[in-house]
């Protein structure tokens, strides 16, 4: 009896221990893996936590650019080249003016110290045609007995007032705004509308789309900005020349704390000759070495001595003399601490009778918190510019960092020249 009621009490302890497991099951955390939805759960809702409204990363990384920008053939790489150019098919177009203004005549309009917004309703006070202002304060003008149809009046007046307008006919309204929307025609060349685009942004205009398919430039623009583009489409119809800039940037590690890479060696690496400038920066220093110094012979150099990890590729063109601005991230690997950095150049071709000639270039390393480094340096068509010891923890903002202080920025620069031709005719 004593044995059939242990018996008794060490089943229920087990029944009770199963159920007590159970619950405690029941209660478990779902974990879940997030590399895999190959996952049956029968009773439970994966629970994730919110992210940021954002676009996913590999959307904003998209871009049409990357094949054509972000890829150097070191191989097959031409120092000189010609590119097709019409120039009639150039020209800066307004796609926001809207409807045509009625064909009337103003006479003997005088205003003065007046708003440009104040002066239209004046002018277009009897016409039943309103006037709408998107912004509250407008550059006030004087003027005496102006005369003319309503199109060149109106266009004066907002001219001299830094705005721009647009009608619209079926309800009869004038539209003030401080910005227009501008196509940029660029004639039928992939280069032409790369170079265009550095000079843009050498420019500071960023907010541009490219219209691959029609080779068109759309953007946003001030009279400023308006004014820059012109001028640019005008000098650069002019140009016979453009400045191409191949570019590889790398991180270096050498391999132990307690060294640095000694280019030194690089004298006794290469051939006499090979190493043709030296120039000290603020930081860092730009050699000018020959064209047999390029991707393989530096990674070849740097092999023994360090770990060399690719940071950025890529390539951007401008027209001779112009600035022109290559930014570290657009062809990025992945994010990394050089992300912020923008290589800027301004180089002028002197070429001789064979088109083989001298390149005096302006290099400056710069990050949204200034310019680290700049560099003036001559070279002959054929050489390579090699930028060094530019320091990686330059680029750390914290305190600490696990990037070692012996670790380099490393840039590679091989100028090309495309040259402009007309093309023929058939």
């Amino acid at each position: 009896m004593r044995f059939f009621k242990f018996f008794y009490f060490i089943g229920f302890l087990f029944f009770a221990s199963c159920s007590t497991g159970l619950e405690l099951i029941n209660n478990l955390p779902i974990v879940v893996d997030n590399s895999s939805y190959d996952i049956k759960v029968n009773d439970f809702v994966p629970v994730f936590d919110k992210t940021p409204s954002r676009t996913l990363e590999n959307v904003e990384k998209f871009n049409l650019e990357t094949p054509l920008r972000c890829e150097v053939d070191w191989e097959s790489q031409s120092i000189i080249s010609t590119q097709p150019f019409k120039r009639r098919d150039f020209y800066l177009e307004r796609v926001d003016k809207g409807d045509p203004l009625p064909l009337l005549n103003v006479e003997n309009l005088s205003f003065e110290n007046k708003p440009v917004d104040e002066i239209l309703r004046i002018l277009l006070k009897n016409t039943g045609i309103q006037v709408y202002a998107t912004d509250v304060f407008y550059k006030k003008l004087s003027q005496k007995e102006i005369n003319g149809d309503l199109t060149k009046v109106v266009d004066l007046i907002t001219s001299l007032g830094n705005v721009y307008y647009s009608y619209d006919n079926r309800i009869k309204r004038i539209t003030l705004r401080r910005y227009a929307k501008w196509n940029l025609h660029v004639p039928l060349s992939t280069d032409v509308i790369l170079a265009m685009e550095d000079a843009l942004r050498g420019a500071d205009i960023d907010d541009i789309v490219i219209d691959w398919q029609d080779k068109i430039i759309i953007f946003q623009g001030d009279v400023v900005v308006e004014e820059k583009v012109r001028n640019i489409v005008n000098k650069f119809s002019l140009e016979n020349y453009l400045l191409a800039f191949d570019i590889d940037v790398y991180r270096v590690y050498p391999k132990s704390l307690n060294q640095s890479i000694v280019w030194m060696n690089i004298l006794e690496a290469f051939n006499p000759g090979s190493i043709k400038l030296s120039q000290k920066g603020l930081i860092g220093r730009a050699l000018v070495v020959s064209s047999n110094f390029n991707r393989d012979s530096l990674y070849e150099f740097l092999k023994p001595q360090s770990n060399v990890v690719l940071v950025s590729s890529g390539t951007f063109i401008t027209p001779d003399r112009w600035q022109g601005r290559f930014d570290i991230g657009r062809c990025g690997r992945e994010v990394r601490l050089e992300t912020d950095l923008n290589i800027l150049t301004q180089a002028q071709f002197y070429p001789n009778d064979k088109n083989v000639g001298k390149i005096d270039s302006t290099i400056v390393l710069r990050t949204s918190n200034g310019d680290i480094a700049k560099y003036t340096i001559p070279s002959r068509l054929g050489d390579n510019i090699l930028i060094i010891g530019i320091p990686t923890q330059y680029f750390v903002e914290g305190k600490e960092t696990i990037i070692p202080p012996n670790a380099e920025l490393v840039v590679l620069i091989s100028p090309r020249i495309i040259k402009i031709v007309k093309p023929l005719e058939k």
